[in-house]
């Protein structure tokens, strides 16, 4: 028997490009046709799926086509932190300040090097004579991040770019408050992006988030529905979950067997979410090093799923809700024991022991956390496939039916 490479090919993690991706063509070529039709066609996408399914993946590919086409770029994951007018601006103006940066350095090593850079080029319009028109939430700092975008763009087009793309990560966490008076960040970005489209400034804009990312546009500017670009990323259909869970091993080479069934199995327990594919392929990868073995069969899968299991919840259930209050985690946990799918609101008022008021608001506050998303009036899912699942585990009792997975505890 040859022992395995000790190098795993599986890579379960966050935004971590698996050695395969598989699936995602089509959204793929879609981007790049948006950014070759810009800027007489806006070029903004919005990115949108459940965690687990490989948007942060296929939003760094998107960067990567960009620079193929000729865009400069930046991306940023956003952070709680952002959701404010001050802190967006502040991101923002950080980004445009390093890509500027980065073009410049660009340009001076190409120049030591002798590399001529494409043929620079001009917007035809200046700052001076770009004039914001009035908007209600017009003030300084929508001014300024919109002078930020401006001349990042105009360096771009001068260094001989096609344009400029600002890709957002986790941009479900910016959000108007419904106060006028109150803070509201992301009208303040998206009316910067529009005042320099309507220009037809080359400026691209792709925001990638959880589902409740469409709402809080939806409620920032009602016009947003034919401002982007829709991408729901999903799980990935059977055969594309195949390739994605087969290449990998098949690349490897060497004395490795891998059993159809196994394959099988492990497809359908999957359900085709690429996080899944990663992290059920790593186990079986170290169980099968661990153990000197050179095949992997459904009795090795049936030993490591405990691991599986055990990994699953500690790595990608447990940070979800390990920040909610008791009462947020009550109201969790009574989902687990409500008629689903959906969850429906008046079956959860009887399944919770709160007052129907006290539920909504404790859904509103689980929306917030992205432990949830609001499908329409009264109904609401998991941001997290198979989160149900999770919640019969820490409560002890087995989704399949079978014995209690080790380790877990309840709330």
């Amino acid at each position: 028997m040859t022992p395995l490479p000790r190098k795993n090919p599986f890579r379960p993690g966050v935004g971590t490009r698996p050695v395969y991706l598989a699936g995602r063509d089509q959204p793929r070529r879609r981007f790049g046709s948006m950014l070759r039709a810009a800027p007489e066609q806006p070029a903004n996408m919005r990115l949108t799926g459940l965690r687990g399914v490989g948007k942060t993946v296929l939003l760094g590919e998107f960067q990567e086509i960009a620079e193929e086409e000729g865009w400069a770029s930046a991306m940023l994951e956003l952070q709680p932190g952002h959701n404010t007018e001050e802190t967006i601006v502040s991101a923002i103006a950080r980004a445009s300040h390093d890509s500027r940066e980065r073009l410049s350095r660009v340009e001076r090593i190409k120049k030591a090097v002798g590399n001529a850079a494409r043929r620079s080029g001009t917007l035809g319009l200046g700052w001076g004579e770009f004039v914001l028109t009035y908007d209600p939430l017009g003030s300084q700092p929508r001014e300024d991040v919109t002078k930020a975008l401006f001349e990042v763009v105009e360096l771009a087009v001068d260094k001989g770019r096609e344009g400029f793309v600002l890709l957002l990560d986790e941009a479900q966490v910016v959000r108007d408050e419904t106060k006028r008076d109150g803070e509201h960040p992301l009208s303040l970005l998206i009316s910067s992006i529009v005042a320099l489209q309507r220009k037809e400034i080359p400026l691209g804009l792709v925001l990638c988030g959880l589902p409740t990312l469409t709402g809080n546009l939806l409620r920032a500017r009602s016009y947003t529905e034919r401002m982007f670009r829709g991408e729901e990323i999903g799980s990935l259909g059977r055969d594309d979950a195949r390739d994605a869970f087969a290449r990998p091993l098949a690349e490897v080479g060497g004395d490795l067997v891998v059993d159809d069934h196994l394959v099988d199995q492990v497809i359908e327990e999957v359900e085709g979410y690429p996080y899944f594919i990663q992290l059920w392929g790593a186990e079986l990868w170290d169980a099968a090093v661990i153990g000197e073995v050179d095949r992997l069969t459904q009795g090795l899968l049936q030993a490591v799923r405990p691991d599986i299991y055990r990994r699953l919840d500690l790595d990608f259930y447990n940070p979800r809700v390990e920040t909610l209050t008791p009462a947020e985690q009550d109201v969790l946990l009574g989902t687990a024991h409500a008629d689903y799918p959906p969850l429906v609101v008046s079956k959860l008022n009887d399944a919770i022991n709160k007052t129907p008021a006290n539920v909504n608001v404790l859904l509103g506050r689980l929306v917030d956390n992205g432990i949830l998303y609001r499908i329409r009036k009264g109904e609401y899912d998991y941001t997290a496939p198979r989160f149900r699942d999770y919640l019969l585990r820490r409560t002890g009792a087995d989704p399949a039916g079978g014995a209690r997975i080790p380790g877990q505890t309840s709330f």
